[in-house]
């Protein structure tokens, strides 16, 4: 009878993992196999890849390696679904030199690649003439533009809006519309200067030298936050927030280009 009981409450938690290992957005996660490269360690493989990197044991168990200093260039790691961080997106276009962090800016940087999987804390840097197209989930397009560097923040709670940061340079987003429409915010972009919250629009946010900001809404609406005002951006209008201050009265931009994907 207890054997019964047992067997059934494992069901049971099985059934609930599978339902809980998705990504933000939907889609579900699977297993990935990582070769460790020249320079990583266990530790750095757990805050690249690993929800929480304590459970790096875990990690070593199920790849049936029973010491750490195992862990040497060249060996194959398998990482479970329940084990990896969730996907807030992936690369969908790279051009030039791009370069992807996936330890929240601590450990080394190495070259994005196409179709890369993107995590909460997962920073982008574009220099000289790169750029590269983000699709983000649920969300939909950013483009991060030359010379920027670039942040993925995640749901601050399940079925939030999702946050990015720009600590530096430009960048373009072509987000999906609600349907139906919705005053909600769905996507918000952080800088050092102000806060953007979209409602599903064409946007672009660009930081001068000093990082104030200029905020230019391209379709749709924009809510723009800084030192607690608030200004509402409609199709064809912008308005600059000098770091430290709060965002001028909006003004109309001499032309809302289109975004087009790459």
């Amino acid at each position: 009878m207890r054997k019964s009981i047992l067997q059934t409450i494992l069901v049971l938690i099985i059934i609930f993992c599978q339902f809980s290992l998705y990504a933000e957005g939907g889609e579900a996660l699977e297993p990935i196999t990582i070769t460790v490269q020249k320079g990583e360690t266990l530790s750095l493989i757990s805050e690249r890849h690993l929800s929480d990197p304590k459970r790096w044991p875990e990690l070593l168990k199920h790849n049936k390696i029973p010491n750490p200093d195992l862990i040497k260039p060249g060996l194959s790691l398998v990482v479970p679904v329940f084990l990896r961080k969730a996907v807030v997106g992936v690369t969908e276009f790279v051009m030039g030199q791009v370069e992807w962090n996936g330890t929240g800016g601590k450990g080394p940087w190495v070259p994005l690649k196409l179709g890369q999987e993107l995590h909460p804390n997962d920073q982008i840097k574009t220099s000289g003439k790169g750029k590269t197209d983000v699709h983000i989930n649920n969300v939909g397009m950013v483009r991060i533009l030359t010379n920027s560097h670039f942040e993925v923040k995640g749901e601050d709670k399940k079925g939030g809006p999702v946050t990015v940061a720009l600590f530096r340079g430009s960048l373009d987003a072509k987000v999906t519309k609600s349907n139906p429409p919705t005053t909600e915010h769905k996507f918000n972009i952080v800088s050092p200067s102000s806060t953007a919250g979209v409602r599903g629009t064409e946007f672009r946010v660009e930081l001068d030298e000093k990082l104030s900001s200029t905020i230019s809404c391209f379709e749709g609406v924009v809510d723009v936050a800084a030192q607690g005002k608030t200004v509402e951006l409609k199709q064809g209008m912008a308005t600059f927030v000098e770091k430290g201050k709060s965002p001028v009265q909006p003004y109309k931009i001499p032309e809302a280009p289109r975004i087009r994907e790459e």
